[in-house]
């Protein structure tokens, strides 16, 4: 490893894997479902991708679908699992648990809101996207300081990686949202010289061919 290597801190953000509401476009937030075979092919792949990767610590949003993910992680690796509240889904409010098009049905002026967008609308019952990079924002900070210099990998959900996205690279809201982020895909964000860098996005190389479209 190079000098400039070592100098690095490197956060790689793991997406749980699919879940039934995932394969049913049901809106999830801070509710749960369980892994679909399917994604547990997915958590399967990633944590024997992971097996052999150097990395000083294991986070993980504490709502089942990302606990059960990063299990199966650290059982692999052997690290222990640091779980943090911060890490969670965006609050979807009164959409939890509904289908996108029931949503849209039972609450379109929800819907005018959300697709202007703003980063200051929440869902009525949830939070916003300000609210969400604020919780990121806070998480990194702590990381920076007790893990400068060495690699992390986090594993958490779609919303965290691209409000990661948002605030580390301080690109548009608009753009950032609806960067694609396949579940178990891994994004990596690297801190060089006082700046973050994104070295890779929605890296899905050890699914091999089974993707979803």
């Amino acid at each position: 490893m190079s000098a400039c290597e070592e100098s690095t801190t490197r956060l790689l953000v793991v997406r749980h894997g699919e879940t039934e509401a995932n394969a049913e476009g049901r809106y999830m937030g801070h509710d749960d479902s369980p892994l679909t075979g399917a994604g547990r092919e997915q958590v399967r792949a990633i944590s024997d991708r992971l097996a052999s990767a150097r990395f000083r610590a294991l986070y993980a949003s504490d709502l089942p679908r990302a606990v059960s993910t990063a299990e199966a992680i650290a059982s692999a690796t052997g690290h222990s699992i640091r779980f943090d509240r911060r890490l969670r889904e965006r609050h979807a409010g009164l959409h939890q648990g509904l289908v996108d098009g029931e949503a849209r049905s039972r609450h379109p002026e929800v819907f005018r809101e959300l697709d202007a967008p703003s980063p200051d609308y929440a869902v009525p019952g949830g939070e916003s996207a300000r609210d969400l990079r604020r919780r990121v924002a806070s998480f990194v900070e702590e990381i920076l300081e007790e893990h400068a210099r060495e690699t992390v990998v986090v594993v958490a959900h779609g919303g965290i990686a691209r409000a990661l996205l948002w605030h580390l690279l301080d690109i548009p809201y608009r753009a950032s949202r609806w960067a694609r982020c396949d579940n178990t895909s891994v994004s990596a964000f690297v801190r060089k010289r006082g700046m973050w860098v994104l070295e890779r996005w929605n890296d899905v190389a050890h699914l091999g061919d089974n993707l979803s479209p």
